[in-house]
């Protein structure tokens, strides 16, 4: 390990993505902060993910969240990540944060100006802007801007309401919706939700290095057909080249309400 990495901790910890941690203007891309959660027992993704967001011009401003792996459910272990993730964000005073997780991997880089009024152009309740997602429906409120129910959280501009909702909300709390074949995770809670955008085309897709929580899925000795195919297949791969896929396929079935309105 680098010397000058950080030891692990037996608890989860914050820390800044940088020494220097000058916003410069006071802000970047309309928001309060970044937060990036990464394991502490993948120090790989974590280099990878300072990586990404140095390039993006978004590590003077992050931070990191280094949680331990949970134990039995790595899907609750995510879930209460996303979640001491806005309570340290409230703690903090902030109102709108963007939230990554560490295979984050850009396609094109934001852009400060582009975002900023993306956000301006949302209605008061919203919930979340994706930056990466994977849509079941959505449509076109302008050329670059959705309304959409998506899942995946691995790339999101939280509001102060969401921060609220999911700080009030530990894994299986009771009332929340999940989508049906989407799992017991926070990206199927978080498709369930109102009030959810994303930008168009997606900023970030998700990155194709093993996932634990995939290698969890595959050690199960379950014989369940998605458990089949992630023993067979490079699953992680798939869901890299797959979120693309799935918003051209809704772009497409979108297209005649943009052209309406148009």
């Amino acid at each position: 390990m680098n010397a000058s990495a950080p030891a692990y901790r037996e608890t989860a910890y914050f820390e800044p993505g940088t020494a220097d941690s000058s916003l410069g203007d006071g802000g970047w891309l309309g928001i309060d902060a970044v937060y990036c959660i990464s394991l502490q027992s993948r120090p790989d993704r974590a280099a990878a993910a300072r990586a990404e967001l140095a390039r993006a011009g978004l590590l003077p401003i992050t931070t990191f969240y280094r949680p331990i792996r949970h134990p039995d459910k790595p899907v609750q272990g995510i879930w209460e990540s996303h979640r001491a993730v806005a309570r340290h964000a409230l703690e903090h005073g902030q109102r709108r944060v963007i939230i990554l997780e560490d295979d984050i991997h850009f396609r094109r880089l934001p852009e400060r100006d582009r975002l900023a009024r993306q956000l301006d152009d949302l209605p008061e309740n919203w919930n979340i802007l994706f930056l990466g997602h994977w849509p079941f429906r959505m449509r076109f409120l302008a050329r670059d801007l959705l309304e959409t129910e998506s899942a995946c959280a691995h790339a999101y501009v939280a509001s102060e309401r969401l921060l609220h909702w999911l700080a009030e909300r530990p894994f299986g709390a009771p009332g929340v919706a999940l989508r049906r074949g989407a799992g017991k995770g926070i990206d199927s809670a978080y498709s369930m939700l109102p009030g959810c955008y994303a930008v168009f085309p997606m900023l970030a897709v998700q990155g194709a290095s093993p996932s634990d929580h995939f290698a969890h899925l595959r050690a199960k000795a379950e014989r369940r057909l998605h458990h089949r195919l992630m023993r067979a297949f490079p699953v992680e791969r798939g869901y890299a080249l797959g979120m693309r896929g799935a918003e051209l396929w809704a772009a497409l079935r979108a297209l005649p309400t943009l052209l309406r309105r148009r």
